[in-house]
């Protein structure tokens, strides 16, 4: 179910789209539909373009985000955080085999930080399809370089989904409905959303750049296809078609 949801997800998400584009394009051309053929060609090469600039990835990341504007008074209202995995990689440092990736290792900071500000326990919450506990491994590292200590690992979860369910079956055991939620900018809405519907009152707790300031001026680098933006865009894009999907 799991590589099926995957497989949909990329078939609706450039660059597969655009492949599935040309190819009906060549198709129709086969067949002497000479209209739909060069519909389907500029239609592909419309969304190839688009979705691989810069300044598309900056509206969607804008579009997706909400700001915070808490403080920390607010946050030692709460009575637990929350932080969310984000994937596991192999490693060839020499302090583990498998590491936690950048998008992690920033949620794991902001969470040390808040940690540190309102002495409040942390959950981990997440787990790989392929068995690997990335709850686990991001704890051995939240102690290995922040010298924090989780409190609670949920080990089941490989969606948002579960990470908010699972996450309420451990914590109303000890009577906690206040949580800071640490996860990505582009990704707390969805997750702000799905834990509310758990019984949680959300303190969201983004890591990112927020907003893009009305003072940025936009140039021409804006505008030129880039292989970063194209990523960016799929991430961006692939968040908004999960918040949509909770949200009917």
């Amino acid at each position: 179910m799991f590589e099926l949801t995957k497989l949909i997800t990329n078939m609706l998400l450039p660059p597969f789209n655009i492949l599935i584009l040309l190819v009906l394009s060549f198709l129709f051309l086969a067949f002497k539909f000479k209209k739909l053929a060069a519909l389907c060609a500029l239609s592909g090469l419309t969304i190839l373009y688009v979705f691989s600039i810069p300044y598309t990835a900056q509206l969607l990341n804008d579009s997706l985000t909400t700001e915070d504007n808490l403080t920390v008074e607010d946050y030692r209202s709460a009575q637990a955080i929350v932080v969310l995995g984000a994937g596991l990689r192999d490693s060839k440092e020499l302090y583990n085999k498998i590491t936690v990736p950048g998008i992690a290792l920033e949620r794991m900071r902001y969470a040390a930080y808040l940690h540190k500000e309102t002495e409040l326990p942390i959950l981990i919450s997440g787990a790989s399809p392929n068995g690997n506990s990335e709850a686990k491994i991001m704890g051995q590292e939240f102690f290995t370089f922040f010298g924090v200590q989780p409190k609670w690992l949920e080990e089941r979860s490989t969606n948002t989904k579960q990470n908010a369910l699972y996450t309420r079956e451990m914590l109303e055991r000890e009577g906690i409905k206040r949580i800071i939620l640490v996860t990505n900018q582009w990704h707390m809405q969805r997750a702000k959303l799905l834990f509310e519907a758990q019984g949680f009152e959300v303190l969201p707790a983004s890591v990112g750049s927020g907003v893009t300031p009305e003072s940025y001026e936009l140039n021409a680098m804006h505008f030129i296809p880039q292989a970063g933006a194209m990523a960016a865009n799929m991430q961006l894009l692939k968040e908004w078609l999960g918040f949509i999907k909770e949200k009917l």
